[in-house]
């Protein structure tokens, strides 16, 4: 490698780094009530062990800046904290629609293994899915292209928790995934593909980090 071909190279690395600490990627984090989407934020935002957090998220938050660095990659992120509540629900679609997210964690727990009449998870996911693959946004303008996501990613939340409980050889054909198989199936039908992720966001920063960096890098 010549001096100069060596120079451009330093050059254009250091312009990327800069593009991706100003450019925020746009990630929009949904799901039901107590699943840890507020834990998650705090995780983007301190990387470390987060202290727990009992009180609920009410409405829709301002979205704020995260900068993630991992293996010597680094983007700066944007996410907005939400209510899971159903109340919030519609909240998410403005979120979506407003910040023009481009991709999406949908966060999941345990509590449909450990009770099968909980069905939280199942209902907000419904309501998310069919939202995703209409082609009107709810006061009927139509969508563009833009306006889907890139890639949905549902995360597996509090893996520290269930984990030894509900043990499995193959993530991604873990039974914690079961229930929304249908609905991962409507959105690659409709163009959307789907990332299944185990994470626990209270306590293990790596684990948070690598599937933001996986769903950028893939999708």
């Amino acid at each position: 490698m010549s001096l100069l071909t060596g120079f451009a190279v330093v050059v254009t690395e250091a312009a990327l780094a800069i593009y991706r600490k100003l450019h925020a990627v746009h990630f929009g984090v949904y799901g039901a009530t107590m699943v840890g989407k507020t834990t998650l934020h705090h995780q983007l935002r301190t990387r470390g062990e987060v202290q727990q957090i009992k009180e609920r998220t009410v409405g829709r938050h301002r979205a704020s800046r995260k900068y993630v660095k991992l293996d010597g990659d680094a983007h700066t992120l944007k996410t907005a904290d939400i209510g899971g509540e159903a109340i919030y629900w519609k909240e998410w679609l403005k979120d979506m629609r407003e910040r023009k997210v481009k991709y999406v964690i949908f966060m999941i727990d345990h509590r449909h293994l450990d009770n099968d009449s909980n069905m939280d998870h199942q209902i907000a996911w419904k309501f998310f899915v069919d939202a995703m693959i209409n082609d009107y946004w709810p006061d009927g303008k139509k969508k563009k292209d833009a306006d889907f996501p890139l890639a949905v990613g549902i995360w597996a939340n509090k893996y520290d928790i269930w984990g030894e409980k509900y043990p499995t050889d193959d993530i991604l054909k873990h039974e914690i995934f079961e229930p929304f198989k249908y609905g991962m199936s409507k959105l690659n039908d409709r163009g959307i593909p789907c990332f299944k992720y185990i994470v626990s966001a209270k306590s293990d920063p790596e684990m948070v980090y690598k599937g933001i960096f996986t769903m950028i890098k893939d999708y």
